[in-house]
């Protein structure tokens, strides 16, 4: 076998990245079928391409790929913001002829080439979380509630919903609505005193310009003063709609009256019911939010995944590891902050 090289990929990589997820992962990954994903997941302004790839580099120069390890980092989305806190995506070593240990050096030259603040992974496997451990990564899950209009009886995508719910106190002075230019800087202010940072720019690449999805932004704000920005997108699924939070910026304070608020959100597109996965909040918000987990109530069903529809609860496991002075900086992970919230299939554009 030849020298073993690792680095971070570059533009004139893309094709062979695509391949290899193609003949070792699967063929009928959305990045397969439509290379545009990948493009919006992983490719910079710059010509980077956020993959760490490990190749064999043979005496006469040529290289292969063994395996690869994407990485999101909020800079994608706002080059401001750098390296500084990112998330770990695809990761995937050739079974074959890959050489022990090559899985674990991608993931240490991530933190070795880019130096970064934050390194944090959403849907972790079993296989990989004592790797993690061992690191000294700390190991989580996304916590899964939702809160359901209160007047329905019957839901066609939620299963095992009580009849008898929590009932919403009042929304406490809260309010929400549109997000709007005015509020960039008082947003831009709130996403960056937390962590992973974000941006007004961030905001409206990631979200307000996402190439495929429509996704809705509600500033929240108590006497005239944002005090959050939350982001989500409707979903429909046998034959009804659900909303499904995917980003919040700012305190989570509000959601514990947000009942009334998101009621009326609900009620003005169908939905049954809107969902929230995170970690960070603390449970008590949620519980006096009236916000319903599986975790707390035996037979509650809330799907995770629509494309195709699986009627079944899924535990997605999470891990992270603080590189660097948070200063005191609260650390919360959403959806969106990982390759959670992507087309898992090819999709048309949407029309602006």
């Amino acid at each position: 076998m030849g020298r073993i090289r690792t680095r971070l990929a570059e533009e004139h990589d893309r094709d062979s990245l695509i391949a290899f997820v193609r003949d070792y992962w699967s063929a009928r990954h959305v990045f397969v079928d439509q290379p545009e994903v990948f493009d919006w997941q992983y490719a910079q302004r710059d010509g980077r391409i956020n993959m760490i790839l490990a190749e064999e580099v043979e005496d006469s120069g040529t290289a292969r790929v063994l395996g690869v390890l994407g990485f999101i980092p909020m800079g994608r989305f706002d080059p401001a913001l750098g390296d500084d806190d990112l998330l770990l995506a695809l990761w995937k070593v050739r079974d074959d002829i890959a050489p022990p240990g090559l899985g674990l050096r991608l993931l240490k030259s991530v933190q070795s080439l880019l130096k970064p603040r934050l390194i944090g992974a959403i849907g972790i496997s079993d296989m990989v979380g004592p790797i993690y451990r061992a690191l000294g990564y700390t190991l989580d899950k996304l916590h899964h509630a939702a809160l359901f209009d209160p007047e329905l009886a019957t839901f066609r995508i939620a299963q095992g919903v009580p009849g008898a719910r929590p009932a919403f106190g009042p929304a406490g002075g809260y309010r929400l609505r549109p997000f709007l230019p005015a509020d960039a800087g008082a947003i831009a202010t709130l996403a960056g005193a937390q962590i992973p940072a974000k941006s007004t720019d961030y905001i409206r690449e990631r979200y307000i310009d996402h190439p495929w999805y429509d996704y809705t932004l509600r500033v929240v704000e108590r006497g005239n003063i944002p005090e959050a920005l939350v982001v989500w997108r409707a979903v429909d699924a046998e034959g009804a709609r659900l909303l499904r939070i995917v980003d919040m910026i700012g305190a989570p304070d509000w959601l514990a009256c947000a009942g009334p608020l998101l009621t009326r959100e609900l009620r003005a597109v169908g939905a049954e019911y809107i969902d929230l996965m995170q970690t960070g909040v603390d449970k008590d918000i949620l519980d006096r939010g009236g916000w319903m987990s599986p975790d707390d109530y035996d037979g509650l069903i809330l799907p995770n995944y629509f494309a195709p529809f699986e009627a079944r609860n899924t535990q997605i496991a999470l891990s992270w590891k603080m590189f660097g002075d948070s200063g005191d900086k609260p650390l919360r992970l959403f959806r969106a902050d990982s390759d959670q919230d992507r087309p898992n299939q090819p999709m048309q554009y949407r029309s602006v």
